[in-house]
C-alpha cells in the first residue's frame, strides 16, 4: 500500500491530504503530519473526500438517454449521441444556442478546456456557477494569507470561519491566546461556534455588516491610526444612524476599533455563508479599507467558498464568460436550445421552481458528471467525468498561490478527465475548428469605486431597516462537514449523518410567542418556496431571524435566485414565515 499526497478542492485552503492508495484503488484517508501549511490537518470535507470516488451514486461509465431511462454506454457512442445532438441544433439554430456551465472545483487547466471547447463551438454563453459571495469576494481584490494570522494581537472575523473554513480554527485561537491582552472580535447575527471564543460577539442585525464595517473605518480614524489617503466619503457617514440599523452600540465599535489600530499586527476575516450579508462587494471592500486605513501589520483575509474560485475567476474574466445569474435569466427567457454541464449541479447551486422548468423545456441537456445529480436526471446523455484526485493541474487559492498537483490515481471505472472528454467531444463536431474560434476579449468587474460607496451603504441601511415582508428574516447557515450547496459534500455518509439537513433554527423567543417546541414540524413559506421542516429551538438566534441549511437543496430553495437590479444575485438574508404543522 502506497500514501500518496494531494490536495482539497473543497475549499479554497488548499489543505493537503494523504490517500492510502492500493494498486489503482483509493482506500481511505491517510494523516500527513509533516505536509502543507496546516500541518496535515484537514476538516471533515477533506477527511472523508476519498469516498467520492467510490460512492455508490458515482457515474462510472457514460450514460444515453433511451425512452425514459438512461442507459449506460460505451464511451463511443455516448460521445457520438451527444456530439450528432450538437451538431444538428447548431446547423438548424446556431452556435449561440448553446451554453456551458461550469465550477470552480475544477482545475485551472480543465476550465480552460471548457473556454477552448465554447470558442470552438462559437459560444460565447459560458458561466462558472459558484457561491454568490464567491465571486464578489474574490473580484474586490486581493486577500492576504494565512501567514497574517501568526501572531496576530487582534483579529476580527465576520462569519463563522471556524465552520465555513474549519482548519484556521486553530490558528485563530492561538493568536487570542498567545499573549494576554489579545482580542477576538465575531460580528456574526448569529452567537455561533466562533463567537463562543471571542473576546466579545458583536450581535449585529443581518445584513447589516457594511454598516459596522464603515462606522469601524470612522472610529478608527477618531483613534488617530488613518492618514489624510482615506477617502473624504468617510467624513460624511453618520454612523451613529449605521450603527442604529445595525442594532450595535457606538462604544462597541470604538472598543474594537481601538483594540485593531492599536496592535501591531491584527487581521479582518471575512468568512460569509451564502446568504447573510447584503452587497458582499461591498462588504469586502471596506474590509479591505479598514484594514489598509489601520496602518502598517494590518491585513485582510477574503475567504470564498470554492477550491479552485480566483483561477476560475481569472478564467472567466479573461474569455469574458457570462455571470451565472444572466446566462440562468437566459436560460429562463429562452434563449438557448442546449445546455451542456460541465462539473456542477447548477439546479442545486441555484434551485427555483423557474430553473427547472427552462431545464425541462430546453432541447438537450448534456452533462459531465462525478455525481449523479438534479441536472443529470434531465440529461440526454451523461459523461463520466473524473474528480481532481484522478487528474493532475492546477489552482488558484484565495490568497492567489497557486497549488500543481499530478493525478493521486488513474480515473476509477469507465471516466475520463475533463480535460479527455472535452477533447473527445471536439474531435467529433462536423465544421473546420478554426473557423469557429474567436478570440477572447478580457475584461474584469470594476471595484466599489469611492463615489458610489456612500449610496450603497445608504442602500443597505434601508434594506435592514425596512420591515421584513413575510416576518422573520432567514440567513443561511454553513457546516463543517458541507461544501456550500452541498452537492457534492451531501452525498459524503459520514458528513450526511453528522451534518443532516431537514431543520430551521428558530430563536427561543419566536418559539414560544408561535407554540412552538424544539423537534416539532413547521411549515416555512417565502416568495419563492413552501417547505416542511423540523424546528430546532435556539439562544443562538434573535428574534425575528431564523437559519436555513444552505446545503439542504429543498430548504436553499426558500431564497429568491432571481438576480438583483444589478444583474447578480443577492448575498443577503432572505425572508420567511414559519408556522407550527397542525398535529393530529
Amino acid at each position: 500500500m502506497d500514501v500518496k499526497e494531494t490536495y482539497c478542492l473543497l475549499c479554497p485552503l488548499g489543505c493537503t491530504v494523504g490517500l492510502r492508495v492500493n494498486g489503482s484503488a483509493v482506500t481511505g484517508p491517510e494523516f500527513c503530519p509533516s505536509s502543507g501549511q496546516f500541518g496535515g490537518r484537514v476538516c471533515p470535507r477533506g477527511l472523508y473526500l476519498t469516498e467520492l470516488l467510490n460512492h455508490p451514486q458515482r457515474v462510472s461509465v457514460p450514460r444515453v438517454r433511451k425512452g425514459e431511462k438512461l442507459r449506460d454506454a460505451s464511451w463511443e457512442d455516448a460521445v457520438a449521441d451527444l456530439s450528432s445532438r450538437l451538431n444538428e441544433i447548431i446547423r438548424t439554430s446556431g452556435p449561440q444556442s448553446v451554453a456551458i456551465v461550469t465550477d470552480g472545483m475544477r482545475s485551472t487547466e480543465e476550465l480552460q478546456a471548457v473556454g477552448r471547447f465554447a470558442r470552438v463551438i462559437g459560444t460565447d454563453s459560458v458561466a462558472c456557477v459558484s457561491e454568490p459571495q464567491d465571486w464578489p469576494l474574490v473580484a474586490s481584490g486581493e486577500s492576504a494569507g494565512v501567514a497574517s494570522l501568526e501572531e496576530a494581537e487582534c483579529v476580527i472575523v465576520l462569519g463563522d470561519v471556524f465552520v465555513t473554513h474549519p482548519v484556521l480554527a486553530s490558528r485563530i485561537i492561538d493568536s487570542k491566546y498567545a499573549a494576554r491582552g489579545n482580542s477576538l472580535f465575531v460580528v456574526s447575527p448569529r452567537r455561533s461556534n466562533t463567537a463562543w471564543f471571542a473576546s466579545e460577539h458583536i450581535q449585529n442585525r443581518p445584513g447589516s455588516e457594511s454598516l459596522v464595517l464603515a462606522s469601524l473605518l470612522k472610529a478608527v480614524r477618531a483613534v488617530g491610526k488613518i492618514g489624510t489617503a482615506c477617502d473624504t466619503w468617510v467624513d460624511g457617514v453618520d454612523e451613529v444612524g449605521l450603527l442604529q440599523a445595525a442594532g450595535i452600540s457606538r462604544s462597541t465599535v470604538a472598543k474594537m476599533a481601538s483594540a485593531f489600530a492599536g496592535a501591531a499586527k491584527a487581521a479582518i476575516i471575512v468568512a460569509p455563508s451564502a446568504r447573510g450579508m447584503t452587497d458582499m462587494a461591498l462588504v469586502a471592500t471596506l474590509a479591505g479599507a479598514v484594514a489598509s486605513a489601520a496602518g502598517e501589520g494590518k491585513n485582510c483575509m477574503l475567504l470564498p467558498s470554492g477550491g479552485n474560485v480566483r483561477g476560475a475567476w481569472k478564467t472567466a474574466t479573461e474569455e469574458s464568460w457570462m455571470s451565472s445569474s444572466a446566462l440562468i435569466n437566459s436560460l429562463q427567457a429562452g434563449k438557448y436550445k442546449v445546455l451542456l454541464n460541465v462539473g456542477t449541479d447548477i439546479a442545486s447551486v441555484y434551485p427555483s421552481a423557474g430553473l427547472t422548468a427552462a431545464l425541462a423545456g430546453l432541447d438537450m441537456v448534456g452533462t459531465i458528471s462525478l455525481l449523479r445529480d438534479a441536472t443529470e436526471r434531465m440529461a440526454a446523455v451523461v459523461l463520466a467525468g473524473a474528480s481532481w484526485l484522478e487528474s493532475g493541474g492546477s489552482a488558484a487559492l484565495f490568497d492567489g498561490s497557486v497549488l500543481t498537483w499530478d493525478a493521486a490515481v488513474s480515473p476509477s471505472w469507465g471516466t475520463r478527465t475533463v480535460s479527455d472528454a472535452i477533447s473527445l467531444l471536439e474531435g467529433a463536431l462536423d465544421a473546420p475548428k478554426d473557423s469557429k474560434v474567436k478570440a477572447a476579449k478580457p475584461s474584469r468587474p470594476s471595484p466599489v469605486g469611492a463615489d458610489s460607496l456612500a449610496k450603497r451603504l445608504e442602500a443597505v441601511r434601508a434594506s435592514v431597516s425596512a420591515p421584513v415582508s413575510l416576518g422573520m428574516t432567514a440567513i443561511s447557515l454553513s457546516a463543517a462537514g458541507q461544501s456550500g450547496s452541498g452537492s457534492v459534500t451531501g452525498r459524503m455518509d459520514w458528513a450526511a449523518e453528522m451534518f443532516p439537513g431537514g431543520f430551521i433554527e428558530v430563536s427561543m423567543a419566536d418559539a414560544t410567542a408561535g407554540g412552538i417546541s424544539d423537534g416539532d414540524s413547521v411549515i416555512v413559506a417565502s416568495e419563492s418556496a413552501e417547505v416542511e421542516a423540523v424546528a430546532k429551538v435556539t439562544d443562538r438566534l434573535q428574534a425575528g431571524v431564523i437559519g436555513v441549511p444552505e446545503y439542504d437543496v429543498n430548504l436553499r430553495a426558500l431564497f429568491s435566485w432571481v438576480p438583483t437590479a444589478d444583474g447578480s444575485f443577492s448575498t443577503g438574508p432572505g425572508a420567511a414565515r414559519v408556522t407550527g404543522k397542525q398535529k393530529s
